[in-house]
This record gives structure tokens, C-alpha cells and sequence, in this order.
């Protein structure tokens, strides 16, 4: 009775060891392998290691740096979510630095142009757009709306739960304060957080 037991035990730890494994290599390398048989999307340098699952859809070109993280694994909701790089439209672009790393649940869409500086990180659940998703007008709700570029500088800081609207050009070493909605203009070394988000304080770099 005692070895059926152990041999049901072992079984058990067997299966579980066997499906983590399972699991791990789909978090890792499901993205990269999507990438490398997609054509239209260019992954240069090192492929990004993915700590959560990654998607990249869309029709236009990607570009990712050397040395980035996609997902981390002690931040909320790793299982129960995904990072989606979505450049729609075949000449839309996303550029992604060196060095960048991200928290879960990403949302980057772009139907023209999103740069993300090298060294930036970014918080869970922020969501990225270069465009308005519907037309303001009512009879024109069904189509795309306004399209323009996001342009995120080097060593910038997202916090969690930010969303970053077109026409958005930040400066190096800024932070995005927590659930701040961004548009505009903001220069480097600087705090911006609320909705919209306003310039709430100047880095002292020398400090």
C-alpha cells in the first residue's frame, strides 16, 4: 500500500514538474517564435526574454533592443494577463530600446509611430496608443480616428496603471506618476502625474 502510494506521489510531481516546464517554455519563447515566423515583424539584436506571455499582432514593423524584459513574475497578475505590441497597420511602427524592461499587462498600439527610449520601465497595466481607436464625430464613429506618434524618451519611469494618448513626446529620465493620463508635450527631468497629466515636479539631477 505504502509503494502505491509513493508511486502515486512521484506520479504526481512528475506530471507537475513536466506541464511548469511546459509552461515556462510558452512564456518564454512563444513570443520570439511568433516573431521569427511573422515577416513583417523585425526583431533586431537579442530576442527580449518574456516573463509573461507576450502577443505581437498587427501587420507593421517592430523593432526590440538588446537586453529586454517582458513581464515580471512577483508583479499582480502575471497569469492573468498578456503583453500585447501591436503595430496594426503595414506602416506602422514600434520601437523598443536597450535595456527595457516592463511590468505585466502592456498594451502598446500603434497605427503610425511609438518609440520607447532605452532604459525605460514600465508599470503593470499601462496601455500605449498613437491614435484614437473611433472617430469623434458621431457618423464617424466606426472609422479610425486622429492618428499621431508617441515618442517615450531614455531612463523614463511609467508607473502602474498609466495611459499614454497620442501626440506624446516625453523627455529623458521622467516619471509618469501612477494612473496618470499623458498627452502632450512634457520636458526630461521632470514628475508628471493626474489627469491630464501636469508637471507636479523638477528632478534634481545633482542631488
Amino acid at each position: 500500500m505504502v509503494s502505491v502510494k509513493r508511486f502515486l506521489y512521484s506520479l504526481i510531481q512528475f506530471k507537475k514538474k513536466y506541464f511548469q516546464k511546459i509552461i515556462l517554455f510558452y512564456n518564454y519563447y512563444c513570443a520570439n517564435c511568433t516573431a521569427i515566423r511573422n515577416k513583417r515583424v523585425l526583431l533586431i539584436k537579442h530576442a527580449p526574454k518574456c516573463n509573461q506571455f507576450t502577443k505581437i499582432t498587427g501587420s507593421g514593423k517592430l523593432e526590440i533592443g538588446n537586453n529586454c524584459v517582458f513581464g515580471y513574475k512577483p508583479g499582480g497578475h502575471h497569469r492573468g494577463g498578456y503583453i500585447e505590441l501591436q503595430p496594426r497597420y503595414n506602416d506602422a511602427r514600434i520601437i523598443i530600446g536597450d535595456n527595457v524592461l516592463t511590468n505585466n499587462n502592456l498594451f502598446v498600439c500603434a497605427a503610425n509611430f511609438i518609440s520607447i527610449g532605452s532604459d525605460t520601465l514600465i508599470g503593470e497595466n499601462v496601455t500605449i496608443m498613437d491614435h484614437e481607436a473611433h472617430g469623434v464625430l458621431p457618423n464617424e464613429r466606426r472609422k479610425i480616428g486622429e492618428i499621431g506618434k508617441v515618442q517615450i524618451g531614455k531612463n523614463v519611469w511609467v508607473g502602474n496603471n498609466v495611459t499614454i494618448l497620442k501626440n506624446t513626446e516625453i523627455g529623458n529620465n521622467t516619471i509618469v506618476a501612477t494612473g496618470a493620463v499623458v498627452s502632450g508635450k512634457f520636458p526630461s527631468d521632470v514628475i508628471i502625474g493626474g489627469i491630464p497629466a501636469k508637471i507636479i515636479k523638477q528632478l534634481d539631477i545633482n542631488e
